[in-house]
């Protein structure tokens, strides 16, 4: 089980990485840290030099190294602690991730402009662009 709940709230700034603000990916970040894991960066924005040079994140995922397994396309496909669902916004561009912190409940974690980090349900993710688990460190 990983500590979450002092997550909420925190607000939503742009490669924040502290109680300051946090996107999504750094909220992804930490979360995978806190299971004990060094995490790759959830987003091609988040690497030094990088302009986002793999384009859309479902190619990002699957370039960075190899350090993501994909899993499937809907969030049930999110078992474990810090799998991650990758979701299309309105117009069909995959940006909104979420990362999962409560298997048993369904409850995933993820951070927007309006809110701030937030809880989730598996059940309110739509537009699943695809289910992602970093892979063991060391295969």
């Amino acid at each position: 089980m990983v500590e979450w709940h002092d997550l909420l709230s925190i607000p939503w700034k742009l490669h924040g990485e502290d109680r300051s603000g946090m996107d999504c990916s750094t909220l992804a970040e930490e979360v995978l840290r806190r299971s004990g894991v060094t995490p790759p960066a959830t987003s091609p924005h988040r690497l030094p030099t990088s302009a986002g040079e793999w384009g859309e994140m479902p190619d990002y995922f699957t370039h960075v190294g190899g350090a993501f397994d994909r899993l499937g396309g809907d969030a049930s496909d999110a078992k474990e602690v810090g799998d991650l669902v990758l979701a299309r916004d309105e117009k069909g561009v995959a940006r909104h991730l979420y990362v999962l912190v409560e298997p048993s409940r369904g409850t995933f974690l993820t951070a927007t402009h309006d809110h701030g980090v937030t809880s989730i349900r598996r059940y309110m993710i739509r537009n699943v662009s695809g289910v992602y688990r970093l892979r063991e460190q060391g295969e």
